[in-house]
């Protein structure tokens, strides 16, 4: 990565936004910027850049862990065991003309206590909206990233569904997608939702030792992660048949998903996206029963700026990433959720999601 260039394009950002300063503690705003992954705990480091220049904050014996290109576009301003690291940024910092900071989302707030009180003639504001539009707009490499986690993301549910669930506990088919995932080549910090009969209803129900039996139409919402970079798809199977009740109503999530899919334009507001698919659903009599956001921008971070909600009234804007997940929840009997990952391209968005749309079955 082109660690310069990215200090550049925040800078950019930085004076339209009037700031002078954005100090990012370890997270992936950090890793977005400057490729470091390390984390912190109670020894601090932090980036600290400015118009002129970038100061990397870190204890001195990690100094050597530094990659080579990070170690030359920042200076290193290492600190021993016994000294406040605070402190130490304030000396070097001394002659830098700072007024107007912003502190990364992510930060925990011991640390931004401590850096208000070390700076306390900086104004402060968090930095969502710098790193939000950093972020949000994916180049090639990401594109890229991005379309490789979906492709074997996909595989590996294809794999699963193959092996079968019925008689695998909730929890059992969560981790063995897990197990094909990596497999693939990818990453899987977490465990993937699986949602069987009447806990599909529940939008975020985590997986458990409900036994999965043939009837039961299941929601799997999972991803993988490819070099820093997440995938994240839904699809409701069936097992052992497809219920005609679950048929009629998937034919309405299917139809607001490719909706909203076929409606996505630069220019558009999440909110206009959002009502793109809430209309289908409206119409169709089940509007109480979508309750949550069409979608969310997707990255470094499973869930990242923009958002595709009411309320959002951003314009949308190429080499945006966000998911398109609308979904039906019928409390007591099943749910229904079909979600794709959208790039948005100058004239439409380009699914990445090579999963078909009809519905999956399963034994």
């Amino acid at each position: 990565m082109d660690i310069t260039k990215k200090f550049e394009e925040a800078r950019s950002i930085m004076k339209n936004c009037g700031k002078d300063c954005i100090v990012l503690a370890p997270s992936t705003d950090l890793s977005y910027l400057t490729g470091f992954r390390g984390i912190s705990l109670e020894r601090p480091i932090f980036l600290v850049l400015t118009q002129q220049k970038a100061f990397f904050v870190l204890p001195e014996f990690e100094l050597d862990n530094l990659d080579t290109d990070l170690k030359s576009a920042v200076v290193p301003v290492p600190w021993k065991e016994q000294e406040d690291p605070y402190g130490k940024a304030a000396q070097v910092l001394s002659l830098e003309k700072v007024s107007r900071a912003v502190f990364g989302n992510q930060m925990q707030a011991v640390m931004f206590y401590r850096l208000r009180e070390t700076f306390p003639d900086w104004q402060w504001e968090p930095a969502g909206t710098i790193m939000a539009r950093l972020r949000s707009i994916k180049d090639e490499e990401e594109y890229q990233c991005l379309k490789t986690a979906q492709k074997l993301s996909g595989q590996a549910l294809l794999s699963l569904l193959k092996e079968g669930l019925s008689g695998k506990t909730e929890l059992e088919a969560a981790l063995r997608l897990n197990d094909l995932m990596r497999e693939a080549g990818l990453e899987c910090p977490g465990t993937p939702l699986v949602a069987a009969g009447a806990n599909g209803a529940l939008p975020h129900h985590g997986a458990d030792d409900t036994v999965i039996q043939k009837g039961d139409t299941v929601i799997i919402d999972f991803g993988g992660c490819y070099k820093g970079y997440y995938a994240d798809i839904t699809r409701t199977a069936a097992v052992g048949g497809i219920p005609k009740e679950f048929e009629e109503i998937y034919r309405i999530v299917r139809a607001a998903n490719e909706a909203s899919a076929k409606a996505a334009r630069p220019g558009m507001t999440g909110e206009a996206l959002d009502a793109a698919a809430r209309t289908v659903i409206e119409k169709a009599g089940y509007g109480a029963f979508f309750t949550h956001r069409l979608g969310h921008g997707i990255g470094m971070d499973v869930h990242e700026e923009p958002y595709i909600v009411k309320g959002n009234q951003v314009p949308l804007s190429s080499g945006n990433v966000f998911s398109n997940e609308p979904g039906i929840y019928l409390p007591g009997k099943f749910g229904i959720r079909l979600e794709d990952v959208l790039f948005l391209r100058e004239d439409k968005a380009e699914c990445l999601t090579e999963l078909t749309h009809d519905i999956l079955t399963t034994e």
